[in-house]
């Protein structure tokens, strides 16, 4: 069950990738990293089509059902992410993301299906990794991550190979959950000292890089957590009325905010909508300012660095593409 190919017509077929199939032609970090960089680049100079996705909520629930399309021209392809977000599936041991991404070419020809957890899982890391690269100091040592599920692990998996951490930090409200993420951790990752503990404060305290990827409706990150100079990403509220930061860290004279869409963040993200905070930058349009010589944002040492990494439908359909030749070229030999 590596993979189906179904007939649709005497003009289309179907190629469906198993998980397995979708493992084992995922691109490598570095090579993805590059082509997710140019992808938001490309995207900020409006050279990709991509709209404000439109969440649709299930009614009487905070479960959301979301379609997410996008056209990358200079790859050749379109496609469309289609997503579940259901908080409520940590209680049955499901993922809280569900979906699926039809891969299509510019003709509008179906090239492919695949399942988007693993997708969705670390592309999002790394494009938070892509703007911490960009914003963090390079000397970051100390990592605390806030949350224990799937981008919990993802975050700090694509961290820790671009920083050398003395101390990832990992917080859940259910210390059981993160005393098992930090199994986990230690037994698939390179000596490093990986604990969990008990509250935001001892997480956050002293930390350079954090990384708040919960499921939280309230916020649970505040100024008093995080010292200067330290950058944040923030994953997990992508609704308006979802929230992990609090009003003193969003309004601080001292934030700035970037996002991965300016105009999707004021739309969607609570912790923008609800604060007015403002979004001072869109991460594609820094990366373009950016050079090989001065690869870095340039910062004081007293400015907390923020990043709202909502997710994007490029990030999916470049990632499914990469994964989709990878399959072509292995099965054409």
């Amino acid at each position: 069950h590596y993979f189906i190919q179904i007939n649709l017509s005497t003009t289309m077929s179907l190629l469906i990738l198993s998980k397995e199939a979708i493992s084992r032609h995922f691109p490598p970090f570095g090579v993805l990293l590059g082509a997710l960089r140019t992808g938001l680049v490309e995207y900020s100079r409006g050279e990709i089509v991509q709209p404000v996705r439109a969440q649709l909520t299930i009614p009487g629930t905070r479960d959301r059902f979301i379609p997410m399309p996008a056209i990358v021209p200079s790859r050749g392809v379109m496609g469309l992410k289609l997503v579940c977000a259901v908080p409520s599936n940590t209680e049955r041991s499901l993922p809280t993301h569900l979906g699926m991404i039809q891969l299509f070419n510019l003709y509008g020809e179906l090239l492919c299906q695949m399942d988007a957890e693993e997708i969705t899982a670390r592309r999002t890391a790394l494009c938070s990794a892509i703007a911490t690269q960009l914003l963090a100091p390079p000397s970051s040592r100390i990592l605390a991550v806030l949350g224990a599920g799937v981008q919990a692990k993802s975050h700090v998996t694509a961290l820790r190979q671009l920083f050398s951490f003395d101390e990832v930090r990992i917080w859940n409200r259910s210390s059981s959950r993160a005393d098992s993420l930090v199994a986990n951790l230690r037994e698939c990752s390179e000596p490093c000292s990986i604990n969990s503990v008990r509250t935001v404060e001892e997480a956050c305290r002293g930390a350079d890089i954090i990384c708040s990827v919960t499921s939280s409706v309230d916020p649970i990150l505040f100024r008093e957590h995080v010292k200067p100079g330290a950058h944040i990403n923030v994953v997990g509220a992508s609704s308006p009325t979802t929230r992990e930061i609090g009003d003193d860290l969003m309004r601080d004279h001292q934030t700035v905010v970037v996002a991965d869409c300016r105009a999707a963040s004021l739309v969607e993200a609570g912790d923008v909508v609800q604060t007015g905070a403002m979004v001072s930058h869109e991460l594609g349009a820094l990366l373009s300012s950016s050079s090989s010589t001065s690869p870095n944002y340039a910062r004081s040492d007293s400015e907390i660095t923020l990043f709202k990494n909502l997710g994007l439908a490029l990030e999916d359909i470049i990632t499914a593409d990469m994964i989709y030749q990878s399959f072509i070229a292995a099965h054409d030999q």
